[in-house]
């Protein structure tokens, strides 16, 4: 009988917390999402408030799900403290699998991107009138329910830039076409952000460069209700990116189109250096724009593609991965799950053959939960001067896999210390005559108070044991520890 009580109590909470999330919108409440003015590498609302991208890469969700499995997805993405979820429109695979979605559906009349496949009427139970961007729309509007932003790749890079089959888009006029469809359809929609690209570089075809600015621009005049190829477009009416392998800041920086720059460190090895070295060369760019890791390793993924049985990527190397990416001057981070952006289970293929579990199980990886708690931590401090700066770390700055950034504020700064190594500080590097020092764990999110100092000279500091039964254990890889420090006069939401 307690038991049973126990299981309805939760039960309510959870159906509790739902509604909550579903009701939580927070363009409502701050307005549009911009990039700030004062710290260009951040965005923020309109009004003023900071925004932590925290985004799930659902790539193939609008393709494998339906409406229920959708909603599911959505807000268990939302309950974990996600507030993006990266999905595609013309997926990777869809000429692979001669299946565009779960229900059948083609995108477009004879695969002529400038003719969208749509039929009369929108009833889910008529399959005559239920057509792809019907579907599409029904993503859209469950996300915006739950207060979630789907970050819309129009098309895979294959498309545009292809390496194994032919090309969809072959002229400018197509790109344009198409972006101004997209743009007009989703326009009223306040949860729209755009990703162009997908891991093709844009240079990889001598035209695609020139299409992707196309379709950015007829994306725009769609949202607008321009009609006109000239190379100009309102284009503070929409928020557009460009996902690759290297950072859009390589070709696009000053295109008028672009609001912030992606990139990925992506699968090849354990304690990839890019994930630090891409950030920071973003943030060093002159009239800078935000930048994000966009496809770090993917947690249940094989290192370097599962070749020679290299083995799999960890909630560990997904913390190491976040962690370098945002402490180097990420405007936040992208979560990545191997079972989960291709959405595979019993009755839906591998793209990965190596994946080791479905969809729903990958669910609730612990990854996903603990880069929740990155969220939490940058977010409980003001993130408006936010930069990354080693230059109070004396010793313990580390190399390779011990390799230790420093994201520090006006009155506050972290250290990341990925393997456990000891560090000395250099203090007065922040404000208040007193500082409060704690650590931060991110594998349970949770903070431990070391004790108050006077905010001058040095000071060395040792991270904990990893728990009450392994004080000995300090570590090696997967002890790692945020060092918080804090203008002891300063109130913090979270200490």
């Amino acid at each position: 009988m307690k038991t049973n009580s126990l299981q309805t109590f939760t039960a309510a909470i959870i159906i509790l917390l739902m509604g909550l999330s579903a009701q939580s919108q927070p363009w409502k409440d701050h307005g549009k999402l911009v990039v700030e003015s004062m710290n260009p590498h951040y965005l923020q609302y309109q009004d003023g408030t900071s925004f932590f991208w925290f985004a799930d890469t659902g790539w193939e969700m609008l393709h494998r799900l339906n409406r229920d499995e959708i909603t599911k997805y959505l807000e268990n993405r939302k309950l974990k403290g996600f507030n993006v979820i990266q999905t595609v429109i013309i997926s990777e695979f869809i000429h692979m699998d001669k299946v565009t979605n779960f229900y059948g559906d083609s995108i477009f009349v004879n695969e002529n991107p400038e003719k969208p496949l749509i039929t009369p009427g929108s009833n889910p139970d008529n399959g005559r009138e239920y057509d792809f961007w019907d579907h599409v729309d029904y993503a859209v509007q469950t996300a915006e329910k739950n207060g979630l932003y789907l970050a819309l790749v129009p098309s895979w890079g294959e498309w545009v830039t292809p390496r194994s089959d032919k090309a969809l888009f072959n002229t400018v006029e197509q790109a344009y076409n198409y972006g101004c469809f997209l743009g007009n359809r989703y326009k009223t929609y306040p949860n729209i952000i755009w990703m162009l690209g997908g891991d093709r570089h844009p240079n990889e075809r001598n035209i695609g460069i020139d299409l992707w600015r196309a379709m950015a621009e007829g994306i725009t005049d769609g949202t607008t209700g321009e009609r006109n190829l000239n190379g100009k477009a309102d284009y503070p009416a929409t928020l557009i990116t460009h996902h690759s392998y290297n950072s859009s800041s390589n070709w696009f920086h000053n295109d008028g189109w672009i609001d912030f720059h992606t990139w990925g460190s992506y699968h090849a090895e354990i304690d990839n250096p890019r994930s630090i070295e891409l950030a920071l060369a973003d943030w060093n760019l002159k009239n800078p724009k935000p930048t994000l890791n966009s496809e770090p390793c993917y947690e249940g993924g094989g290192i370097n593609y599962a070749i020679d049985d290299n083995g799999y990527f960890t909630s560990t190397d997904v913390r190491i991965a976040a962690y370098w990416s945002v402490f180097s001057g990420g405007a936040g981070i992208t979560y990545g799950c191997q079972p989960i952006w291709q959405f595979t289970d019993q009755s839906r293929k591998k793209h990965s053959p190596k994946t080791i579990m479905d969809w729903k199980e990958g669910l609730d990886l612990p990854g996903a939960v603990q880069l929740g708690y990155l969220k939490k931590l940058i977010t409980s401090r003001d993130m408006k001067n936010l930069r990354p700066d080693r230059s109070m770390l004396i010793s313990g700055m580390g190399s390779c896999s011990s390799y230790a950034p420093v994201l520090k504020g006006k009155s506050h700064a972290f250290i990341y210390i990925p393997t456990g190594n000891s560090i000395k500080v250099k203090l007065g590097e922040i404000s208040g005559t007193k500082i409060k020092a704690s650590w931060f764990n991110p594998r349970t999110g949770t903070f431990t108070f070391i004790g108050e100092f006077v905010n001058s000279g040095d000071k060395d500091f040792k991270v904990p044991g990893m728990s009450a039964d392994l004080t000995w254990l300090r570590s090696g890889r997967g002890c790692d520890w945020v060092l918080v420090l804090d203008d002891a006069s300063v109130q913090f939401s979270v200490q």
